[in-house]
């Protein structure tokens, strides 16, 4: 397992100054880290574990968005981000253009989950994945009926027909990482034979607070709501979420299926680190080791969503120890 640059952590945590014992000066440097809010919660726990052990350390940290932490990280501007969901063609493009290579490590996993009122009629349990594009995507604008895309699902190969019932579909900003993430597994995949762009609906119910998004759904019977697992979790007991068939059977969302990959709406949430500021930010790679241990990632996992399974976060840790090897970190 990947450690401190020249010493563990807990060696170094005690030194303030250069001392013969890790051979180096204390972890004094900064550290700029940027991302999807939804990795918030993990970056801080592992700020607030990693910084009383190194107290000389600083950090700078804003979670704007995982494509606003990524073009930072591509301009040399922060150290690593955290995001959740893969490095986009022209943003990896980007950071070769601009000469930065990148270690991808994966430390948590979530998933988007839709959810309607405990009490609508409908008795709808599971929707199909073209049953999904044909009421979020872009060709469902004016859809105002659970079956109002039915014609488009069809086209899509389903079968199964809906309820004739009144739909609004609500949610966070067209912004947030979750409308990607949905837009990612649900539109994309039908975009090329559809001739159609990777969009959501434009006419969506949007609420500017995911706090807000289930008692809308309360209010509103035959309504959809969506949002990521680790919030929708919260609310489970207030609305009925809805499993989820993407061609084998219907999934519903568990830590366990999300977990497996079992469930089909689900994404990595990855730290992508700027392995050339490693090499030269003692900080910065202590920092990287600290928050890959496989006891934190469980722990801390959780946070931002569901815990890797332990061959993945064993992985994940090789792959951090080769990335570092390539770029110079010295360990």
């Amino acid at each position: 397992m990947f450690r401190n640059l020249a010493c563990s952590v807990a060696g170094c945590a005690a030194m303030i100054a250069a001392t013969s014992g890790c051979g180096s000066s204390a972890l004094d440097q900064a550290v700029v880290i940027g991302g999807s809010p939804s990795s918030q919660p993990f970056v801080s726990l592992a700020v607030d574990r990693f910084a009383p052990q190194n107290p000389l350390a600083r950090f700078d940290i804003s979670m704007a968005g995982s494509g606003q932490g990524l073009g930072k990280l591509c301009d040399g501007l922060v150290d690593l981000a955290v995001t959740a969901r893969e490095m986009s063609p022209t943003e990896s493009e980007a950071c070769n253009g601009s000469g930065i290579t990148l270690a991808k490590i994966p430390v948590a996993r979530d998933a988007i989950v839709l959810f309607t009122n405990k009490n609508n009629p409908s008795g709808v349990s599971c929707l199909s994945l073209p049953q999904i594009y044909s009421l979020v995507g872009p060709e469902s604008a004016g859809v105002d009926s659970w079956n109002g895309g039915a014609k488009l699902a069809r086209a899509l190969g389903e079968k199964d027909r809906l309820p004739e019932q009144q739909l609004t579909l609500i949610g966070p900003p067209p912004t947030s990482s979750t409308v990607d993430l949905l837009i990612d597994q649900t539109v994309a995949p039908f975009s090329p034979v559809r001739k159609s762009a990777p969009e959501i609906r434009p006419d969506y119910r949007t609420l500017a607070s995911d706090a807000m998004i289930p008692s809308e759904v309360a209010r509103q019977r035959s309504s959809i709501g969506f949002a990521d697992f680790e919030k929708a979790q919260r609310w489970r007991d207030q609305v009925r979420f809805l499993k989820v068939d993407s061609g084998r059977s219907c999934v519903p969302a568990t830590a366990n299926t999300i977990r497996s990959g079992e469930y089909a709406l689900s994404r990595s949430q990855l730290l992508y680190v700027n392995t050339e500021a490693a090499a030269s930010n003692a900080t910065l790679a202590a920092f990287v080791a600290f928050a890959l241990e496989p006891e934190r990632l469980v722990a801390e996992g959780n946070a931002a969503g569901v815990a890797l399974p332990t061959d993945e976060i064993e992985k994940a840790n090789k792959e951090w120890e080769q990335a570092a090897d390539a770029a110079g970190v010295q360990r």
